[in-house]
């Protein structure tokens, strides 16, 4: 029973990474090549050291200072903060504000991203931001709703951890004060907004932004693509997900990166999988390069993951010697067994092997008459479904037919009413030669377009008895900003009257006209204009509106 288990969860873990396999090989490459992009990233590093050392203008040395800081944040924690501490005092001395206003945020960001809560929120809490410029202010508040998001992702206390998403919501409002729409930030807070609501479409919206605006070799994608990650596995698109996180982790490796969030996450996903080898290589790794970026937050996030998968991989090794050893037991015993009913049996094997031959065939029946049966079972549940669905549409049309035909009669004896009276008056007329104004009554088109407005007026009033919710969902399947508002009660305007006769399964563009009393030109442009502005693929809008009140 546990062989039989343990190959299913074989077959599934197959089926969920195969797909991501060329990725797997490509990241297992990187870290074969780590080390020369760890010597790529020392060499940028180098080069601007030496421009430093032969510097003399403070603003120059300023903004190398603030270069090597960019360059060891997601590479060397401690080497980051000396630097960012020399920028706060190159700052300091020139009395610069707003260049002290944003060197002080950067390291409180530093040190809310190493766990450093506390030391984050006193630098932040007294720092000046009186007149600095929109730059400044905007790192400071990212950086606060920063710190707050992490208290709050890390904190255990409901209260707390509301409190500090509210002290997060705060600062990201005041950010999108500061900050342009198109600028990275501003997209991952939205980002984040529209996942936490389950907007997930919305949250995908603003991450295509967000890789539009990066490199595809660049730290900045593999963020970009982590984010995505997480959306696309509360979407439910777990094979996806693990591509953009398997190309996540390759970015950055092949960056030097050694704040590696996504290759431990990787590595916990594949162990839950059973993929314990792999899994062991990409935490050990992600291991070690959390020991080198000098942050204990991130080994502490890593020390249950990398146990976990020792674990698993050391029981899992014990399984296998257990079953080597079970099995040799078993195929000694078996041996002799065997050899036992050899001597024994021996003038039997002859009928023996006849039995197992009859036995294979009475199998192979079975099993083809399982097939059968299943096929036939499976035949019948498909029939059973399109019966419903035929019962289904026969009831609908059968609603609909018994209230239109109730609507036609009425209409039909209105109609007979209508043309008695008619013909009363024109034969008053007529009796006293009142020609000149028989002549204007029947040139006349008012009772025309009145008898049209009486005939959309009672289609409108069937109809949406029929189906009262039907403004609505159609509104549904509309852009908020396209939505279409309606007059009275029971009534239409004429888009909502050609969509309401295709509902009711009159697709013609020409039966549609006629019955309107439109152009053919007229009901296409109406068709095709409401298609442009739906928020569902145009092709399938129309199958979208005969679905609704079904």
């Amino acid at each position: 029973m546990r062989c039989l288990l343990t190959l299913l969860m074989s077959v599934v873990s197959f089926y969920v990474f195969a797909d991501n396999e060329e990725l797997y090989r490509s990241l297992d490459e990187a870290i074969v090549q780590a080390p020369d992009f760890v010597k790529k990233r020392e060499q940028r590093i180098d080069v601007i050291k030496q421009r430093l050392q032969n510097v003399a203008n403070d603003e120059e040395r300023y903004k190398l200072t603030c270069n090597l800081f960019n360059e060891y944040m997601p590479y060397k924690s401690d080497s980051a903060a000396k630097y960012i501490y020399e920028a706060i005092l190159l700052a300091e001395k020139k009395g610069n504000k707003s260049q002290l206003c944003h060197t002080r945020s950067l390291l409180a960001f530093l040190c809310s991203s190493t766990g450093q809560y506390v030391e984050s929120k006193q630098i932040l809490d007294s720092t000046d931001i009186s007149g600095v410029d929109r730059e400044a202010l905007g790192q400071f508040y990212k950086s606060l709703a920063h710190v707050y998001g992490e208290m709050a992702y890390y904190s255990n206390i409901p209260k707390l951890k509301n409190e500090f998403f509210a002290k997060q919501d705060e600062y990201t409002e005041k950010i999108y004060e500061i900050l342009p729409p198109s600028h990275d930030f501003y997209l991952q807070r939205k980002e984040q907004e529209c996942y936490k609501k389950g907007d997930i479409e919305g949250a995908l919206r603003y991450n295509d932004k967000r890789l539009e605006n990066v490199s595809p070799d660049s730290h900045e994608f593999a963020i970009v693509a982590f984010y995505r990650t997480m959306d696309l596995r509360m979407a439910g698109r777990p094979k996806e997900a693990l591509s953009w996180l398997t190309k996540s982790a390759i970015c950055d490796v092949h960056n030097a990166v050694m704040d590696q969030g996504s290759l431990w996450e990787l590595a916990n996903l594949l162990s839950q999988e059973g993929q314990l080898e792999r899994a062991r290589v990409y935490i050990n790794f992600a291991w070690e390069c959390a020991n080198s970026y000098s942050t204990h937050m991130r080994s502490w996030q890593i020390s249950p993951i990398l146990s976990s998968i020792d674990r698993k991989y050391q029981n899992e090794i014990e399984h296998t010697n257990s079953m080597l050893t079970s099995m040799t037991i078993a195929v000694s015993v078996l041996l002799l067994i065997l050899a036992a009913l050899l001597l024994y049996e021996y003038r039997r094997r002859r009928q023996l092997k006849e039995a197992h031959n009859e036995l294979s065939e009475k199998n192979a029946q079975m099993k083809n008459l399982n097939d059968e049966l299943l096929q036939a079972n499976l035949a019948l549940d498909d029939t059973n479904r399109q019966l419903k669905a035929l019962i289904s549409q026969l009831n609908e049309q059968t609603r609909v037919k018994e209230v239109y035909v109730g609507r036609f009669m009425s209409l039909c004896s209105d109609y007979i009413d209508k043309i008695d009276d008619f013909r009363k008056r024109v034969n008053r007329m007529v009796k006293g030669h009142e020609y000149e104004e028989l002549y204007r009554l029947t040139k006349s088109t008012e009772m025309k377009s009145q008898e049209i407005d009486d005939l959309c007026a009672n289609f409108d009033y069937a109809f949406l008895h029929l189906f009262p919710n039907f403004v609505a969902d159609f509104n549904a399947l509309l852009i908020p900003e396209e939505r279409l508002e309606v007059t009275g009660e029971y009534k239409l305007n004429t888009t909502l009257r050609i969509f309401a006769l295709i509902r009711l399964g009159i697709e013609d563009s020409s039966k549609i006209a006629k019955f309107l009393h439109y152009s053919v030109n007229t009901i296409y442009n109406y068709r095709a204009r409401v298609k442009n502005i739906a928020v569902t693929h145009r092709d399938d809008f129309e199958v979208r509106v005969k679905q609704i009140g079904m």
